[in-house]
Formats: structure tokens, C-alpha cells, sequence
């Protein structure tokens, strides 16, 4: 009965251990946490015809891949207008657009972006982005967060 007993015992045994281990690893390794690729600080804002200046940003803020083609962008404009008066940094990177398109729908719907870049996929593709809409939460340089699509309110709502 009791060799009956071992094995399960200790593959509970283990399944603890390796959750105790997963729970309390420190949080850069659980979010693989990627380092903001320097192109984007290398590319003029496209109003100011300057560079993005890192620290005029701060150790925290948002870079948002957004068309004015996307019917999700436009989803999450809103939010994105509310985050700004808030005082939360967004950069925007308008990812393969028209510029007559982009420009008339930032004037039509707002600039909730503190700079704005033009991107034809060089960005997107250090950034690993998959598809427009998609939001990237930095703090020190490091992506801690990725949504993947329009941005909800629960996405959020920490930083508002």
C-alpha cells in the first residue's frame, strides 16, 4: 500500500515546487520583458520634424500602432483622448497609411499622442507588432504589457 502511495505523492511533491517556483519569479521574467528598440527614438515626429526625445517622456508611457484605415483604432480613440488628459505619455506610430488619410483623421477625431511617427513596418517589425490596432506598455525602457487589438477600458483603468 504504501509503494501505491509514493509516486503520486511525489508528483504532487514536484507540481509544487515548480508553482511556488513559477508564482515567485520576479516579474521581468514572467512578462518577457523586451527592451523599446532605438528606431523608434531615431525617427522624426512628424510635427515637430525632430527626434522623440526618451526623456521628455518619462520612465512611463504608451506606444499605440494605430491607421486611420482601422475601425478598431478608431474603437479605442476615445480611450486613448482619456489617457492623455490624464497626463499619460502616448506615442503614436501610424503604421502604413496614407499621409492626406492620417493627417485628416488626427484633425477630425483629436491628437491624443504626444509624438507621432510615420512607420512603413521598419518599426513595426523591431516591435514585434502583429496587427493594427496594438498597444505597448513601457516603463524604464521595457515593454511590461502588449494588447493585441482595440484597448479596453479594464486594460487600463490602473493607469487612469
Amino acid at each position: 500500500m504504501k509503494k501505491n502511495l509514493i509516486i503520486p505523492l511525489a508528483g504532487i511533491i514536484i507540481l509544487l515546487i515548480c508553482s511556488f517556483y513559477y508564482i515567485y519569479q520576479p516579474s521581468s521574467q514572467k512578462l518577457n520583458s523586451k527592451q523599446v528598440p532605438d528606431i523608434l527614438f531615431e525617427t522624426n515626429d512628424f510635427y515637430r520634424s525632430e527626434n522623440i526625445n526618451q526623456e521628455n517622456l518619462g520612465d512611463f508611457y504608451i506606444i499605440n500602432f494605430f491607421a486611420s484605415w482601422c475601425k478598431p483604432c478608431l474603437a479605442e480613440h476615445p480611450l486613448l483622448m482619456e489617457l492623455k488628459s490624464k497626463g499619460v505619455k502616448i506615442v503614436g506610430v501610424n503604421f502604413r497609411d496614407d499621409e492626406e488619410n492620417f493627417v485628416n483623421w488626427i484633425k477630425k477625431n483629436g491628437n491624443p499622442f504626444e509624438y507621432v511617427i510615420r512607420d512603413d513596418g521598419t518599426i513595426a517589425y523591431e516591435m514585434g507588432l502583429i496587427g493594427v490596432p496594438e498597444t505597448y506598455f513601457i516603463k524604464e525602457s521595457l515593454t511590461q504589457k502588449k494588447i493585441q487589438g482595440p484597448l479596453f477600458y479594464e486594460d487600463v483603468e490602473k493607469y487612469l
